[in-house]
C-alpha cells in the first residue's frame, strides 16, 4: 500500500509523467480496476477502512480488524516471504524521492497555480518512482522463491491528493484526484489479466480473503470483487464532523456530491467531463438524472447505516 498515490497516475492510464516499470509489469499481469474509490480521502481513515472493510462512519474506535496480518516495510516483508504461508501488508514509508522533471499539471489546474503545482508534482512522481523500485524488489523476491504463481499480490494506495488540481492541495475533497486510487490484483494461478471498472477500497480485504479460500467476516461492508455481481455504484465520504462534510456517489460515469442530509452540491458526468470542470447541478436538462442519483444515494446511505437524526447527531 502506497500513500497519496492517486488513481490517475498509473501505467494503464498512460500517464506521461509516471516512470514505474515494475508497476507497469504488474498491471500487465493483473486484473486492474480502472476506477477504484477510497472510502474517505484522509490517509488514516482510508487505511482503517482498508483493514476493516467498512466506511469510517461505521467504524468503532475500540474495534479490532477482523483479519490479522503483519504490516511490514519492504525488507522485513521479503524476509517474511521465506516462511509460507504469509499474509503481509507492505507499506513503503517515505522513500527517497527521485529527481523528476518535467511534469504536466492536469487541465483542471488554474494557470496561476501551475508553478507551485509543477514543483509538487515533481516530488510526487519522484516518490512514485522510488516506491516502484521497492515494488520491483518485492516482486523479485517472490520470483526468486518461486512463489509468484501462488501468491496474491494487490497494489493500491490509501487515497490520492490534489497537487494543484481545482486549485487545491492535500486531499479530503470529493474530486477524482483525491478519491481515486490505483488497484491491481495479481494471482497468476487463478486470475487472467484484464481491465474492470468500478471498485471500492472496502472491497479489497473481502476479495483477498475469498481468493485465499477464507470466509468474509460478518459486519464488513465490502464485497468480493470477483463475485457474481460486480459493483454498480461507488460511495465515499469526507470531512467527517466538519462543516463541509460530504458524501459522494458514482453510478456509471455520473457522479453526485451532497451533504450528509443529501442536499446535492455537485453533479458531474465523468465521461464528458473527466476533469470535473462543469457542475451540472443547476442544469434543467439534468433534473431527472439528479433526482435518480439522489434517490440512489439515499438508498446507499441507508444500506450502509449512514444518516443523521433531526438534532444533527449521527445515527450509528
Amino acid at each position: 500500500m502506497a500513500t497519496g498515490w492517486r488513481g490517475q497516475a498509473v501505467p494503464w492510464e498512460s500517464d506521461p509523467d509516471l516512470i514505474a516499470p515494475n508497476l507497469k509489469q504488474l498491471g500487465e499481469q493483473s486484473v486492474v480496476f480502472a476506477r477504484t474509490y477510497c472510502a474517505s480521502p484522509k490517509p488514516e481513515l482510508a487505511q482503517t477502512a482498508l483493514l476493516m472493510a467498512t466506511f469510517p462512519h461505521s467504524a468503532k474506535l475500540d474495534e479490532e480488524a477482523p483479519v490479522k496480518w503483519k504490516t511490514l516495510a519492504p525488507d522485513a516483508a521479503m524476509k517474511a516471504f521465506e516462511k509460507a504461508p504469509f499474509a503481509v501488508q507492505v507499506v513503503f514509508g517515505d522513500p527517497q524521492s527521485v529527481p523528476h522533471t518535467p511534469v504536466h499539471p492536469r487541465g483542471n489546474t488554474p494557470s496561476a497555480d501551475e508553478p507551485a503545482a509543477r514543483r509538487e508534482l515533481a516530488k510526487f512522481y519522484g516518490t512514485c518512482t522510488a516506491v516502484d523500485r521497492e515494488l520491483g524488489r518485492i516482486l523479485g523476491a517472490l520470483d526468486k522463491l518461486n512463489l509468484a504463481q501462488d501468491t496474491v499480490v494487490a497494489f493500491t494506495s490509501d487515497c490520492g491528493q490534489q497537487l494543484g488540481s481545482q486549485g487545491l492541495d492535500g486531499a479530503e475533497v470529493p474530486f477524482e484526484e483525491s478519491v481515486r486510487v490505483p488497484l491491481a490484483i495479481r494471482y497468476p494461478s487463478r486470475l487472467k489479466p484484464e481491465t474492470r471498472d468500478l471498485a471500492s477500497q472496502i472491497d479489497i480485504m473481502p476479495t483477498l480473503l475469498t481468493l485465499c479460500g477464507m470466509e468474509i467476516p460478518e459486519g464488513v461492508q465490502g464485497q468480493d470483487l470477483f463475485g457474481k455481481m460486480p459493483p454498480e455504484v461507488a460511495f465515499a465520504e469526507g470531512q467527517l464532523g466538519e462543516p463541509d462534510e460530504w458524501r459522494m456517489l458514482v453510478r456509471g460515469y455520473d457522479k453526485l456530491i451532497a451533504t450528509p442530509r443529501a442536499e446535492v452540491t455537485h453533479l458531474f458526468n465523468l465521461a464528458e467531463d473527466p476533469l470535473e470542470m462543469t457542475n451540472l447541478v443547476h442544469d434543467p436538462a439534468q433534473k431527472l438524472k439528479l433526482a435518480s442519483m439522489k434517490a440512489q444515494l439515499l438508498v446507499e446511505m441507508k444500506r450502509l447505516g449512514d444518516g443523521m437524526d433531526p438534532s444533527g447527531l449521527r445515527i450509528r
